[in-house]
């Protein structure tokens, strides 16, 4: 799964070392955890974030907390969910699925609203978000999914894996990015679902659209720490300070492998 906001969540009692337990287990069952002011029950929502994580940085984690935090009433926390085999980008210069998550959880260790989902490396084969939220929902069918997405990659959706029918796993949380407003991603709802339809809003004071399938797409205006990927690899390799756009633990995990991280990142680089 890749949304990616610079490309999926079972409620659980997140593990002391950020990890979410694999939503994939036979009777995994779980229970909520309390995003701040959220409060925990055993039918709350969950958040989810996908994206590569090569590496992760600021931009992943601030984009996370905001969320948790905006969504609260509805979710109990957010799951990142690194992509193991991302369906539209090389694999060239991808880090090793190991290492990104590694990364991500000790970058979250000390967020217990926040978890990494490892589910996506369990799994052959492109990382496709249909198949994460079919877990997701076979593993916890009373969970209510929230799918975080920028604007440009909402208008994207016919061109991903059954895109269009993922309204009937999840809902969307759109991010605005590039400029685009509330009412672009009204006109491209319904471009997308003629059917569409505006409705009163659950979360924030964007719009709210009803999409067939029972999902809806919530328009959720977060701040954005403009943060890329490729940019801090290419310091990275040159040998220049990442400090403040890496987070610390992920930093000192890169500084331990730094063998494969030279290895993989000198490769043509992924564009994000």
């Amino acid at each position: 799964m890749t949304a990616n906001l610079g490309s999926q969540g079972a409620a659980a009692s997140a593990a002391p070392d950020g990890k979410a337990p694999d939503v994939t287990a036979p009777g995994g069952k779980a229970h909520g955890v309390a995003a701040p002011g959220g409060t925990p029950g055993p039918c709350a929502g969950r958040a989810i974030l996908g994206g590569s994580f090569n590496p992760p940085h600021v931009g992943h984690l601030r984009l996370a907390i905001e969320a948790a935090e905006a969504l609260a009433p509805l979710v109990s926390g957010v799951d990142l969910v690194p992509c193991a085999v991302p369906p539209h980008k090389t694999m060239t210069g991808m880090l090793p699925f190991d290492l990104r998550a590694r990364m991500v959880e000790a970058s979250i260790v000390d967020l217990p609203f926040l978890r990494c989902n490892r589910l996506e490396g369990q799994r052959q084969g492109p990382s496709y978000t249909w198949d994460t939220l079919l877990a997701y929902r076979e593993a916890e069918p009373q969970t209510e999914l929230y799918f975080i997405l920028g604007s440009p990659d909402f208008a994207l959706l016919p061109t991903w894996h059954r895109g269009l029918e993922l309204p009937g796993l999840c809902h969307f949380v759109v991010v605005p990015r590039d400029g685009q407003t509330a009412q672009d991603v009204i006109a491209t709802a319904q471009r997308l679902w003629p059917e569409a339809r505006e409705r009163d809003p659950l979360v924030g004071g964007g719009p709210c659209m009803a999409l067939p399938g029972g999902g809806l797409a919530h328009f959720l205006p977060l701040p954005w720490l403009d943060v890329s990927a490729s940019r801090l690899r290419s310091l990275w390799l040159a040998g220049r300070r990442v400090d403040f756009l890496l987070p610390r633990a992920a930093f000192e995990i890169l500084k331990q492998s730094e063998k494969t991280v030279q290895a993989h990142w000198r490769q043509t680089e992924p564009t994000c």
